[in-house]
């Protein structure tokens, strides 16, 4: 990485939406790598959160109650939440919930729709003791938090359109140089003199699915909203043409919109981390990765169905799936699937550094996705210079021209004789094979550095 640090004494903004749910999916390791990549340049980064505290009355009072509710957040964000289930399960929580929401909307329209903020800094000793929980490694580079009560939700009820106007995030310039939420939110700033807000859009998948839990009407006004009033950076070409088919833009409108490729979830901490630990799950054998979450649109019995049909059963292999196995009908579908199956490890979810761990010991990694807005599992296999094979979609055949890699195999679904010829020519890599490990390391060293210096230059020309 240069050393030149571009974005020095630059304050930067990150929604953390994604970061604070229970399970940390693709958009939060692009939102991770982001937040990783800007500070090793320079910036200093300022997580905005919706988690209220306790300690928070107490904060406006005394400035010594700062550090309390820095805790209390924290502590929060380690332990994550999945807000979409509470809301359905649990009535205790739904109903304050639609107490505070009214509060809340009350007090923004008080407040001409201005959202208030409060700004909060981490010292050393805060980070120590957080950073060595995996999920939360990423604290270790941020300056601060910027708390703003239910910022998210108020933005979801404009995408329901229940409030009449998009909520104002109406920093100065002299508190943050920029804002960049992780992803399309009915948010904005008022104008020239506030600080610019630029929004990235990942894929038009809940417009493209129709079974997606993503209601499709919301999502589609935040994709506008988000268009309407900020700057936005696609993670892909093809994800660019989706989104702005469906939000039918004429040609002309939203020059400034730009595509910046993420980088690898992956990074050297992790990995050399990984590569010292001899085993984990009890993975002993020869493996194939499948690493993303258990959704239908990922076709996962398309992955199990082509591995048993090849030969590498009988050759030992065994097949790992990483995701989160959430209690819905497709999970179980699955789990039925793999039921007394030995060659077959359904791990559920897993850390940073045991994903690390399975990328630099897998022989293969697999992807039998139907429609997707980039593919970062791909990206990080392609960066340790794993052998990946993934159905010959759109946005997988972007990543193949991007990376100019060989190892990357694109075959259609329909193909299941291809698919079963070339799981039978994959040769067996010995787990803890400590040369290939350290050959994928140094791969991926030299393979990030051109995306991170694609990406930083890029959000340096909206400053």
């Amino acid at each position: 990485m240069s050393d030149c640090e571009i974005f020095r004494n630059k304050r930067i903004g990150i929604t953390a939406i994604d970061l604070e749910q229970k399970e940390h999916r693709g958009i939060a390791a692009v939102t991770k790598s982001l937040i990783e990549i800007l500070y090793k340049n320079g910036a200093d980064i300022f997580l905005i959160t919706s988690i209220a505290s306790k300690s928070l009355k107490k904060a406006k009072i005394n400035k010594h109650y700062n550090h309390i509710y820095i805790s209390d957040t924290l502590s929060s964000l380690q332990k994550g939440f999945d807000y979409r289930n509470l809301f359905k399960t649990n009535i205790k929580y739904a109903i304050k919930l639609k107490y505070k929401l009214m509060l809340s909307v009350f007090n923004l329209y008080k407040r001409n729709f201005n959202l208030k903020y409060q700004i909060f800094y981490l010292r050393e000793n805060d980070k120590k003791k957080y950073t060595s929980d995996y999920r939360l490694n990423y604290i270790q580079y941020i300056k601060g938090l910027i708390y703003i009560e239910n910022i998210f939700n108020l933005c979801r009820l404009r995408s329901m359109r229940l409030i009449n106007k998009e909520p104002e995030l109406n920093m100065i310039k002299n508190e943050l140089d920029l804002i960049i939420t992780s992803c399309p939110l009915s948010l904005k700033n008022k104008d020239y003199n506030s600080t610019e807000i630029i929004q990235i859009i990942h894929d038009a998948i809940p417009l493209q699915i129709s079974t997606h839990p993503e209601n499709r009407n919301i999502f589609y006004n935040r994709l506008l909203d988000a268009h309407k009033n900020s700057k936005c950076i696609y993670v892909s070409n093809e994800s660019k043409k989706i989104v702005r088919g469906f939000l039918k833009f004429k040609s002309h409108k939203y020059k400034k919109d730009i595509v910046i490729y993420p980088a690898p979830s992956l990074n050297v901490s992790q990995l050399k981390k990984a590569s010292k630990i001899i085993k984990i799950r009890s993975i002993t054998k020869p493996f194939i990765l499948f690493n993303s979450s258990i959704v239908e649109r990922k076709k996962v019995e398309k992955t199990i169905s082509f591995f048993e049909k090849s030969d590498l059963v009988n050759r030992g292999f065994v097949l790992c799936i990483a995701g989160k196995l959430h209690q819905t009908d497709y999970c179980n579908f699955i789990k039925n699937i793999c039921k007394d199956k030995d060659y077959i490890f359904l791990l559920d979810y897993v850390n940073e550094v045991e994903k690390a761990w399975l990328f630099l010991n897998a022989s293969l990694l697999i992807s039998t996705s139907y429609v997707e807005g980039f593919g970062v599992p791909i990206l990080d296999a392609l960066s340790l210079n794993l052998p990946t094979l993934a159905s010959n979609i759109p946005t997988f055949n972007e990543i193949k021209k991007l990376s100019k890699s060989n190892l990357l195999e694109l075959i259609n679904l329909s193909e299941e004789v291809t698919w079963e010829d070339k799981l039978n020519n994959i040769k067996a890599l010995n787990i803890n094979n400590k040369e290939i490990k350290l050959t994928r390391i140094n791969h991926f060293k030299h393979f990030i550095d051109k995306f991170e210096n694609d990406l930083i230059s890029k959000i340096h020309s909206f400053m």
